[in-house]
């Protein structure tokens, strides 16, 4: 363990015991779609257009972020690639590009990351989104959304989310 890793468990321990879970968000329409995405997971399966489709957004309108555990590898292009070393002390954010993610106030923004990675966890915690999904663990306490699927079926996640998203009334 070093003391970057150490630090951000200590920010997520903090943010969990602020009980982030009551905030009110007010959300009328999903317009602007933040995703959060393990770099191998588009590697294998490019799920924004289907995503995109359901939530009838346009592909400007979806800002997609990948998330490398490894630090090693690239991005496709189109794509911000971050990994641990766009992050300091205290989960703070070294990186531009990731601060302006995080920065936008996202109608929506969904993680598709392992809950166990420690930094996807900080940027969700960060983002300024208004409306936050994910999978249902223990550990992604700040989900607004959390969808139970067996291991880590996207498209079914995705179905589901819009299915919520419709019976909300926040997409047609």
């Amino acid at each position: 363990m070093n003391l970057k890793d150490n630090t951000a468990r200590k920010f997520i321990k903090n943010q969990y015991n602020k009980d982030a879970s009551r905030r009110e968000f007010q959300v009328k329409r999903i317009k602007r779609v933040g995703v959060l995405a393990e770099l191998t997971l588009l590697q294998t399966y490019d799920f924004t257009k289907r995503l995109g489709e359901g939530l009838k957004i346009e592909p400007e309108d979806m800002k997609v972020i990948l998330f490398d555990p490894t630090g090693k590898a690239t991005a496709p292009e189109s794509f911000r690639l971050v990994d641990e070393k766009h992050f300091g002390l205290n989960g703070k954010i070294k990186s531009e590009a990731l601060n302006r993610f995080i920065g936008r106030e996202f109608d929506l923004l969904i993680n598709f990351c392992d809950p166990e990675l420690l930094y996807p966890k900080v940027i969700m915690l960060r983002s300024k989104a208004m409306l936050k999904a994910g999978f249902d663990h223990e550990l992604n306490f700040f989900n607004d959304i959390s969808i139970k699927t067996q291991g880590n079926h996207i498209d079914t996640f995705n179905d589901e989310l819009i299915k919520y998203l419709q019976i909300l009334k926040l997409i047609e």
